[in-house]
């Protein structure tokens, strides 16, 4: 066990067609305190999901349904609950100024980790929104700019995490473009996923799924 630290549930896996938000520890506990838990918990294999191509996450591991979060988290003590981290945010947002120092920050260490550890390999568009999982578009940037060749999207696909900027307005420099689209390119950053990622992204985004027209039929 690495005492260093806090014990919490964190998403592992995100099943869109069957299990939805699945949860597992951020550490190994003693096996005797596993046994409790044990009731409210899966092991978790590659073929125990339906459509392989509607998860993101680590498809492997010990891991609970959201609705058994509280009854693992109260037999472990666990003090940093799924809930109060979701209610901090909630409170911290509702003062508007609070709220966008939090959102800068947290989108200053989402690009920091796609710049310094993503890769950029070239990719058609269409092929990332076919295997897309879950796509946020944070403040309908991309849905409300995509005709002037600006906005930005988070492709959740079963192993990554895309970090889309569009670049194809007037003044873009389309040389920076490793993903191909019908009307022009964008920057593509990609990052294997990872609770932390996630969490920060759904943070940034608020969850705000892509809600605009087809992606596939612009």
């Amino acid at each position: 066990m690495n005492n260093n630290k806090t014990l919490k549930l964190e998403v592992k896996l995100y099943d869109s067609v069957g299990f939805g938000y699945l949860y597992g520890l951020n550490q190994e506990i003693a096996e005797e305190d596993f046994e409790k838990i044990k009731p409210y918990m899966r092991y978790y294999r590659y073929i125990d999901f339906v459509d392989h191509m509607k998860i993101t996450g680590i498809p492997k591991g010990w891991m609970c349904l959201e609705k058994d979060v509280s009854k693992v988290e109260e037999i472990l003590n666990i003090k940093d609950t799924v809930e109060s981290r979701r209610k901090r945010i909630i409170e911290k947002f509702k003062d508007p100024h609070k709220k966008q120092q939090i959102r800068d920050q947290v989108l200053d260490w989402i690009v920091l980790l796609y710049t310094k550890g993503g890769k950029q390999p070239k990719q058609d568009f269409s092929r990332l929104v076919v295997h897309g999982v879950k796509i946020y578009d944070p403040d309908n940037s991309f849905r409300d700019n995509r005709a002037v060749g600006k906005g930005k999207l988070f492709i959740y696909t079963p192993h990554t995490i895309w970090y889309i900027i569009n670049n194809n307005s007037a003044d873009s420099d389309s040389s920076l473009n490793n993903i191909s689209m019908d009307e022009g390119g964008a920057i593509g950053y990609q990052l294997l996923y990872n609770p932390t990622l996630d969490r920060l992204i759904r943070i940034y985004t608020e969850e705000n799924e892509y809600n605009g027209p087809n992606l596939l039929k612009y």
